[in-house]
């Protein structure tokens, strides 16, 4: 079996995520298909660089399966009739902000199209298949749920807990993060964040009289070490096709506070403590939870530890590898 991963273009900062965990599929893979990858020529902005980068997948060496890994979904046009084609879609949250006209096109190029001509569809957990199901309701067959895997730098690393003063991590800025309202709840309380976004000018502004430091930049060995100086990952988005940050702290062995809704409770299992994203209080009571109760903080690392275990590399690309069977198979 030849197999092709199609990925977008990595940008120099914020795209540690989809590529990298389809290489770890991959090398786990590689006793049993011959597996290769590709990065888009160009960045996914405007129309001509897609277009371009379109044309370039159809130049691509002959493969049994081409999977576009996410993100870039469009590329699918670029694979030649007759090839089988996988297509991983990590969330639909680019719909739900966008109107009129750009609704109509993001939906047609990103998800209507690509589905179509895909012949397996996977996503990153059951609530983002059900998102696309509210759309796709007759492609349900085609749909399967894998989960992300952890990328295997993410390691063990025990750290005494910071009671005076911990250090909460939170990543990402993006409309769904939730940020405004989560440094709100941190207002006034003996903490030190530790953020790593792009901050505009309000968010700036409720870090006033906050102890903090701020990255907008930065290496992946320099997130792993983000992750283990922190005593709290805090991931209270509104929404996640998954999210990484939980599974990557529990890892870790650091402790979790996240939502109580989209994906965030079905990934984080028993190994984190859920709150209300939208309120202020809950999110406020949750950390002083955290910071009070080393029994609690203890009982959901461990937890975290075992939840992660179903993010592990070889569970993960053995799944693949049953999606990609099916297809070959099915075409001889």
């Amino acid at each position: 079996m030849k197999l092709k991963y199609v990925h977008r273009k990595p940008r120099p900062y914020g795209n540690f995520s989809i590529e990298n965990y389809f290489r770890t599929i991959g090398e786990q893979l590689s006793n049993k298909a011959e597996v290769s990858h590709w990065e888009a020529p160009f960045f996914s902005t405007r129309i001509l660089p897609r277009i371009f980068s379109v044309q370039a997948v159809r130049a691509l060496n002959k493969a049994d399966i081409y999977h576009i890994t996410g993100d870039t979904h469009f590329l699918i046009w670029g694979v030649r009739r007759g090839k089988k084609k996988v297509l991983t879609i990590h969330d639909v949250g680019f719909l739900r902000d966008a109107r009129g006209l750009k609704r109509m096109i993001l939906k047609y190029f990103w998800l209507t199209g690509p589905m179509k001509q895909a012949d397996a569809v996977t996503t990153v957990s059951v609530a983002t298949k059900n998102d696309i199901l509210r759309f796709f309701p007759k492609w349900r067959k085609k749909i399967h749920v894998i989960p992300t895997v952890i990328d295997p730098r993410f390691t063990r690393s025990d750290k005494a807990f910071n009671a005076v003063c911990p250090t909460i991590l939170l990543i990402g800025s993006a409309p769904n993060k939730n940020l405004k309202r989560v440094l709100k709840a941190t207002k006034g309380l003996n903490v030190h964040l530790s953020l790593v976004a792009e901050l505009d000018a309000e968010e700036k502004a409720l870090l006033a009289g906050q102890s903090y430091e701020v990255e907008s930049s930065i290496s992946f060995e320099s997130l792993l070490e983000k992750y283990r100086s922190a005593d709290i990952v805090m991931l209270c988005s509104t929404l996640e096709g998954f999210g990484m940050p939980i599974i990557e702290a529990q890892a870790t062995g650091r402790v979790v506070l996240t939502s109580n809704c989209s994906s965030m409770p079905d990934v984080a299992g028993n190994g984190a403590l859920l709150v209300d994203p939208l309120s202020i209080k809950s999110m406020r009571e949750g950390l002083e939870k955290l910071i009070s109760d080393a029994s609690l903080r203890e009982k959901l690392i461990q937890a975290g530890f075992e939840n992660v275990k179903r993010f592990d590399p070889e569970v993960v690309s053995a799944q693949y590898y049953d999606v990609y069977s099916s297809l070959v198979k099915r075409r001889k």
